[in-house]
């Protein structure tokens, strides 16, 4: 079983690569979700970690969830998977919308 560290390490690393399949796209959504079980225990070095890895992730979501379109239906899946409110990043959707008027 792989340690917080390693898991928010796992998560960086992963939004530093938006162009691959929506597939691994779905997969980075989770473990951000299993993250956040998790903040209460981070340490300030894996919270600042995981605070750039967020700021990356919102850079990237107009990217992010052009993919995921492409292989499943993002509110199908959080409906299915009740992800609660609080997961913004599952509202990819969204996110990608206020990218696009910023820009």
């Amino acid at each position: 079983m792989k340690t917080t560290k390693q898991l928010v390490a796992d998560f960086h690393r992963g939004v530093c690569y938006p162009e691959v399949s929506g597939f691994e796209i779905l997969e980075l959504l989770d473990l951000r979700s299993v993250l956040a079980r998790q903040e209460d225990t981070l340490s300030e070095e894996e919270k600042q970690v995981l605070e750039e890895a967020d700021s990356l992730f919102l850079e990237a979501a107009a990217r992010l969830y052009a993919s995921v379109v492409c292989v499943a239906d993002l509110e199908a899946i959080r409906k299915q998977a009740t992800v609660p409110p609080s997961h913004w990043w599952w509202r990819l959707e969204k996110l990608a919308r206020v990218e696009r008027i910023a820009s």
